[in-house]
């Protein structure tokens, strides 16, 4: 990630802090779209870019200690971006955020507390949010949200998701990012114009915005053909994806319609069906990941996007996240136990 360092907020390479992040592959699946593999960074996540950005700029500032918020994967990425720095982090937590996520920022060092209500009542939401940002400054400490709303600068690593693909396949016709804040979709369209202004590309991708149907923040209000993002109640299961306040999403809503691109409000076991349809293909990502490719599909089938499409869909995180979606996919498969005179049969 650190060769687009000029795009980068770190002034003085010095400061980089990095475990590789970065240069993900890019596969294309069966003749389809073309899978950015985020799921492949680091700590599991494209949330590793943000975490290298943040607390590069931590150590470059001299802050010497991370509050954070997460449904899993920013915290997992902090955590480990953290330990490497040796700068304590303390991460407070959606209700909901998956045990393999916890358990890994545990394994790196973190001091979690969930939060009742946080990540799903947009009420306790907001209010987690305005009590660590007053809180931040008076601990000496970096307030590290993964949106440009609150962390800018750390955010600015996520725009190297765009150069990969532009420097990868050239130009991309249509890119599907799962929507939760909203940041990473602003990112990536953000990154792409970058390329843009400096002639790097000659024109700019159509951006799709995917989100859960229960908690469509960016995607109902296209859906209902209007263009400011809305508060809502999240009732969808999609960890990574229940982030029921606007945060970056107006930002994510205006890319979508500056580059004449869809929202797709998909529900709960139409990404469930498409992660399992991954698996099937060999690619383990956790259905955040998939959710991309299931506005895809929807697009495919509804006719907003043709076969032959350079296409991206951006699969945000790994299989390991979410082990609960893993077991249920594999629920109705047994591993039986044989003697060694039965074992070929």
């Amino acid at each position: 990630m650190w060769k687009y360092h000029r795009f980068l907020p770190v002034r003085d390479t010095k400061h980089v802090l990095t475990l590789g992040e970065g240069a993900t592959p890019l596969v294309q699946l069966d003749g389809g779209p073309f899978l950015k593999m985020e799921q492949l960074n680091p700590s599991g996540s494209y949330k590793d870019r943000f975490a290298s950005c943040a607390v590069s700029r931590m150590r470059e500032e001299g802050l010497s200690s991370c509050l954070a918020t997460s449904s899993g994967n920013t915290g997992s990425a902090l955590a480990a971006y953290c330990a490497r720095a040796g700068i304590p982090c303390h991460i407070f937590l959606v209700e909901t955020t998956p045990e393999g996520k916890a358990v890994q920022m545990l394994a790196y060092g973190a001091v979690l507390k969930r939060v009742r209500g946080f990540g799903l009542d947009p009420a306790a939401s907001r209010d987690v949010m305005e009590l660590l940002q007053r809180e931040a400054p008076a601990r000496s400490a970096a307030l590290q949200i993964s949106a440009f709303t609150f962390s800018p600068q750390g955010m600015d690593g996520v725009k190297s998701i765009a150069y990969e693909i532009a420097d990868d396949l050239g130009e991309a016709d249509d890119v599907f990012v799962p929507i939760g804040g909203g940041g990473l979709l602003t990112a990536i369209a953000r990154g792409f114009d970058d390329y843009f202004r400096e002639g790097r590309i000659s024109r700019l991708p159509r951006m799709h915005a995917v989100q859960p149907r229960g908690c469509a923040t960016v995607t109902g209000p296209l859906d209902r053909g209007e263009s400011q993002a809305v508060e809502v109640e999240c009732t969808s299961v999609i960890s990574g994806l229940q982030v029921p306040n606007v945060i970056d999403a107006q930002f994510a809503l205006d890319a979508v319609l500056e580059t004449g691109g869809t929202g797709q409000s998909v529900s709960d076991q139409e990404v469930f069906s498409a992660q399992e349809m991954l698996f099937a293909r060999g690619v383990y990502c956790e259905p955040a990941g998939a959710t991309a490719y299931a506005g895809y599909l929807k697009a495919r089938s509804g006719g907003s996007v043709s076969a032959s499409s350079r296409a991206v869909c951006i699969l945000t995180g790994h299989g390991f996240k979410d082990l609960g979606s893993v077991e249920r996919a594999v629920s109705s498969r047994s591993i039986p136990m044989v003697e060694l005179d039965r074992l070929l049969d």
